[in-house]
């Protein structure tokens, strides 16, 4: 590691601000410029749970941390001039509550000043790390807080550390291509996939490359559910290669894409039950990381870099339509019946396709179940997100709190009058975005997914509208 690696046991913790998020519906623009030259900094904080922690991702999983293959870290890149300043974050995490990313923005904003609109929070979303949320595959299991308080010092700490860091520096946004890594899991000929790596360079006043940011679309489960060590996955492996090419001092972070149904291939459904496939190993994991690393690195050369970018910061509000939910009494008596029938089968010696089927159905009854008490809570029959909109020179980069479908990622890609990146699991999660069509198939993301069919149009229309409004000439702060 680098001088810019910070040890977990020094924090540095700001006061909280009042909340000033926006209704829904609203937008916060805040002041973008290219007044002066640019600044930027980087660092990490290592955030490894201890010894045995439960580990977050899979239902199927037997058994808490029995060690640490890789470490994981919280990664902070900020980008500042006069005018604006923008922190981009990664976690080496399954996923994080909004309420966890409101406070820690807020702390962040009061350490360094930096608008919490222009702080992007993005989970990696490894299936081998701690418990940082509680959803449908962890319904009893309470997040930890001494960890979570120790997560958020952690961040504000990787953050006012890049801060306080900063260098002159120029940047440019770019992309690589990469085949090899992601399939389409839920498509007979596995795809579509988006291929596409968004890149953020950044330099030095002499030349050398400092810091990568990586932003590609897949699933970070090369290790299944039996696995019991802590590790980031294939995307810490690309991570360690890139630093390693670009020299000492170095930093690289990732965050992933619009990977709801992108995987190494494995059936989501299986996975989900415990059914381990081959290939899935550390070798394979680190297999698919140099695949990564070597394409992002032969792309560097190409990317153009600017002292003087533009930096700009969009948050909106927004409304996706929620799922319609049985009453809990239907929705309990399912889950019951499920249950009972996995016991009878279980205990009769059924083949194994039965045993299968029953384990499938018992899942999908308790993720319906543990979806319909919290639509409860939600007001309206809406699923209320943020979208936040990043612009870095001509780029857009849009945040999504959830597993997006490929096809939505692309399809907006390509409407976008700006070069967009999508950069999914983002500043909050409300699971699975599936496509229209995948309604109709149906399966595990779909039942996994707590909005309806019409959220695909709702996303997309926001999305464009975000980033139409991020490249128009605001001059004021707002919000």
């Amino acid at each position: 590691m680098n001088d810019d690696t910070v040890n977990a046991g020094s924090h540095v913790q700001g006061s909280v601000i009042s909340d000033d998020s926006l209704r829904v519906g609203e937008v916060g623009i805040v002041k973008q410029g290219r007044e002066s030259v640019l600044k930027a900094g980087f660092a990490r904080v290592c955030i490894s749970p201890p010894l045995g922690a439960p580990l977050a991702g899979f239902a199927a999983r037997l058994g808490v941390s029995e060690g640490i293959h890789d470490d994981l870290f919280a990664r902070a890149l900020v980008l500042a001039n006069e005018a604006s300043a923008v922190a981009l974050i990664s976690l080496d995490v399954l996923a994080l509550p909004d309420e966890f990313v409101k406070c820690v923005r807020k702390s962040i904003h009061a350490s360094t000043g930096i608008h919490p609109d222009s702080v992007m929070i993005a989970s990696t979303h490894t299936h081998a790390g701690p418990v940082t949320i509680t959803t449908f595959f962890n319904p009893e299991e309470s997040v930890n807080t001494t960890y979570m308080d120790s997560l958020s010092l952690a961040i504000d700490e990787a953050v006012m550390t890049a801060w306080r860091k900063r260098f002159p520096a120029r940047i440019g946004v770019g992309a690589g291509r990469v085949e090899g890594i992601g399939v389409n899991r839920r498509s007979p000929d596995q795809r579509p996939v988006d291929e596409e790596i968004g890149i953020i360079k950044v330099e030095d006043e002499g030349g050398r490359v400092r810091a990568v940011f990586v932003n590609y679309a897949c699933h970070p489960t090369v290790l299944g559910s039996n696995n019991l060590l802590v590790t980031g996955d294939f995307p810490n492996f690309a991570i360690e290669r890139i630093e390693e090419s670009i020299g000492p001092d170095s930093f690289a972070m990732f965050v992933n894409g619009t990977q709801g149904n992108i995987s190494m291939g494995h059936s989501s459904e299986l996975s989900a039950i415990g059914v381990i496939t081959p290939g899935r190993t550390f070798e394979h994991a680190a297999e698919l990381g140099h695949l990564l690393a070597d394409a992002t690195l032969a792309a560097l050369p190409d990317i153009a870099t600017d002292d003087a970018p533009t930096l700009g910061a969009l948050s909106m509000r927004v409304n996706l339509p929620l799922k319609h939910y049985p009453p809990l009494e239907e929705t309990d008596k399912i889950l019951r019946e499920a249950d009972e029938q996995l016991a009878s089968l279980s205990g009769n010696g059924a083949p194994p396709d039965q045993l299968m089927r029953a384990k499938t159905n018992r899942l999908y009854a308790s993720i319906t179940n543990f979806y319909a008490r919290e639509a409860l809570a939600l007001p309206n029959g809406h699923l209320p997100i943020e979208l936040q909109g990043l612009r870095i020179g001509e780029t857009a980069f849009v945040a999504v709190p959830a597993e997006v479908f490929v096809e939505i990622g692309l399809r907006l890609k390509g409407l976008a009058a700006h070069k967009t990146f999508v950069v999914g699991l983002a500043n909050g999660y409300i699971g699975y975005l599936p496509t229209r069509e995948a309604y109709e198939a149906g399966g595990y993301e779909v039942v996994s997914a707590k909005c309806a069919a019409e959220a695909e149009e709702t996303l997309i229309k926001n999305a464009l509208e975000l980033e139409e409004q991020l490249f128009a000439d605001r001059a004021e702060l707002v919000g």
